[in-house]
């Protein structure tokens, strides 16, 4: 094992959701699914086999919003951060992480964070264990 397939976040909104990740992704949903009651999903492909599964659930999603932290790799995240604003996404802080690389920190519709920055390398986390 060692590779991440997807991050599922229960949301209580999944129009809103899909809204919001559509917009800081660039890119809409690849596929959505709806079982019937309270199993309604769609997937975002992040790369070629991870994917985002945001799945409506009001009661997990208000359970669950803010327990994770969704981080997107950027190579610039002063443009990612200017491209966001552009998309209406700017409730957001800029940060300093304790290995001294800037990032941006906001929160979805539910309260799940999410981290735009700089890629995790083995060399950035060096000596953080």
């Amino acid at each position: 094992m060692g590779i991440v397939t997807a991050v599922h976040l229960y949301v209580t909104d999944l129009d809103r959701s899909v809204d919001f990740y559509s917009r800081l992704l660039g890119q809409g949903p690849a596929a959505a699914y709806d079982e019937g009651g309270n199993a309604v999903s769609a997937f975002f492909v992040l790369e070629q086999q991870t994917f985002l599964v945001l799945t409506w659930d009001p009661d997990r999603g208000r359970e669950v919003g803010g327990a994770v932290r969704l981080e997107l790799a950027a190579e610039n995240v002063e443009g990612e951060i200017e491209r966001l604003r552009v998309q209406g996404i700017e409730d957001g802080a800029v940060m300093r992480t304790r290995f001294g690389t800037e990032v941006y920190d906001l929160a979805d519709p539910d309260g799940h964070l999410v981290r735009v920055g700089p890629a995790w390398t083995l060399h950035a986390i060096e000596g953080a264990v």
